[in-house]
């Protein structure tokens, strides 16, 4: 009778560990996974005039390393003093992000840097370096919110 006991606390045990495994299992894959991430928390508006037009997912672009897992990536127009196109890509880990912003040519009228797991590429048309700027400051700060 005893054995049957113990057959069956280590039985519980096993499924306790394994749903306990398939709940942290489920929970990386909702933060990391693709299709699953919510929106970036961008502003809605950045003095002098950015105002945000549309955030929508959509595909990296093609200058952007895919890596092991590729990143889910959003996409965001801005409009006020010139256009801005914010793409902003979110790896699984920060050196993945750093190793994107480390391969992806430099290009004219565009910038790109990194915020934890996030990969960020701004391209912009017919606005000031200073109004660029505060765009790019409201977009960093937004990302580094946790």
């Amino acid at each position: 009778m005893a054995a049957d006991n113990l057959t069956e606390v280590i039985r519980i045990r096993v499924t306790f560990s394994l749903l306990l495994a398939s709940l942290f299992l489920a929970g990386c894959g909702n933060q990391f996974g693709s299709g699953t991430q919510a929106k970036p928390d961008l502003p809605e508006s950045v003095s002098p005039g950015w105002k945000l037009g549309s955030l929508m997912q959509t595909p990296a672009p093609p200058e952007v390393p895919q890596g092991a897992t590729p990143p889910v990536c959003w996409k965001a127009e801005y409009a006020g003093p010139g256009t801005a196109q914010v793409f902003l890509c979110r790896y699984g880990v920060e050196a993945t992000a750093f190793d994107a912003v480390q391969r992806v040519p430099a290009e004219a009228q565009a910038v790109k840097f990194q915020v934890g797991p996030w990969f960020v590429l701004v391209k912009w048309n017919g606005a000031a370096k200073t109004d660029l700027t505060a765009l790019i400051r409201a977009v960093q700060k937004s990302l580094a919110k946790k």
